[in-house]
């Protein structure tokens, strides 16, 4: 075990020479409205984004990565890898495919892709770049055996990339236990980071020996509670209002490492109060991700202000525009709870 630590923290420092980054964002995929996905609006966005955070796992579950077809997975791949080339980014890919096949199929391209930029995907041979590694998850299926889990998982870890694995109940209806972590984790080096979405923190609650593991909460809420240097489980957080509130976010870290508990928990409670209520709003939905819908009508507002009834609402994968009256409903909610709104970054 102890060997396998070393190994972990020596990948660890090789991925992020300057330091482990303790935010990172989901970040969202736009669409024009003839349903393609719109990258000059992605650009905007993720100049919005970079001066707070500049980590992303695309695709993620808030980018759709359930819900993308393969000829819009290679697409977005290629386009986060060529934005701002001079810009220093961290690059998480998804490979949140719960068949099988099209998960072979997207890590067939993203190997040859990253072949062609010279990246290496490789734990032991692993060179400087953006590319951080892969995500995944455990295959879907309500009831499966961890023995199923962990075999499944372990498929894709002897492989030898960076991996960070993906708890996440409310897609894949089930969750690797502690143990099955502690076992992976034990054995396999390359794994060095989990993100945990369930809300129940079972696996950094359980305290086993996870032999140097990076754990990152994906959950949302009550954001200044849970970083180690607080006294914490978590060593960082990769959550999908990192699409609408990066400075916050950061802000609140940056509070929480100097020792300024109150100052965190003021942003982090009118985060929480904020962010809980656009959620209420999108869950009554009946398309689409609510994560994704929550984030898209806030940062629908974000980008135009005051001013977002004069443009089309944001399109989801389905096809779908989010209601307009979501939208004045969330501006309200902004404007309450005392976020500048008056002008988007697009204006």
């Amino acid at each position: 075990m102890q060997d396998v630590k070393i190994e972990r923290q020596e990948l660890i420092k090789k991925l992020f020479p300057k330091a482990f980054p303790k935010l990172w964002c989901p970040l969202l995929t736009h669409y024009k409205t003839d349903g393609t996905i719109d990258f000059k609006r992605i650009c905007k966005h993720l100049d919005f984004i970079m001066p707070h955070c500049n980590s992303f796992l695309i695709p993620g579950s808030t980018g759709d990565g359930w819900e993308l077809n393969f000829e819009e997975f290679k697409s977005l791949i290629n386009f986060i890898f060529n934005y701002a080339p001079k810009k220093e980014i961290n690059i998480l890919i998804g490979l949140l495919q719960t068949d099988d096949e099209k998960l072979k199929q997207n890590l067939k391209y993203a190997l040859e892709f990253l072949e062609t930029k010279n990246f290496s995907p490789d734990a032991k041979d692993y060179k400087p770049s953006r590319f951080k590694g892969f995500v995944i998850c455990p295959p879907k299926g309500k009831n499966l055996a961890q023995e199923k889990i962990k075999n499944y998982l372990e498929n894709f870890l002897k492989l030898n990339y960076p991996v960070s694995l993906y708890q996440l109940p409310q897609i894949t209806e089930n969750e690797m236990t502690p143990e099955t972590v502690e076992y992976l984790t034990g054995k396999y080096p390359n794994v060095f980071m989990l993100k945990d979405s369930s809300g129940e923190d079972k696996v950094a609650k359980t305290g086993l020996n996870y032999a140097g593991l990076k754990l990152i909460r994906g959950a949302e809420l009550n954001y200044s509670a849970w970083l180690k240097c607080c006294g914490g489980i978590y060593d960082g957080f990769l959550l999908s209002t990192a699409n609408c509130f990066a400075k916050e976010f950061t802000d609140v870290i940056e509070r929480l490492v100097q020792g300024n508990q109150d100052e965190a928990d003021n942003i982090s409670i009118k985060l929480t109060k904020v962010i809980g209520e656009v959620f209420k709003l999108a869950s009554i939905l009946p398309f689409g991700n609510a994560f994704t819908n929550a984030n898209k009508l806030i940062d629908h507002i974000n980008a135009y202000g005051k001013n977002h009834q004069e443009f089309p609402p944001p399109k989801t994968h389905s096809g779908i525009n989010l209601p307009k009256e979501l939208l004045s409903k969330t501006y309200d909610l902004l404007y309450k709870n005392g976020f500048e709104i008056e002008k988007g970054y697009l204006s």
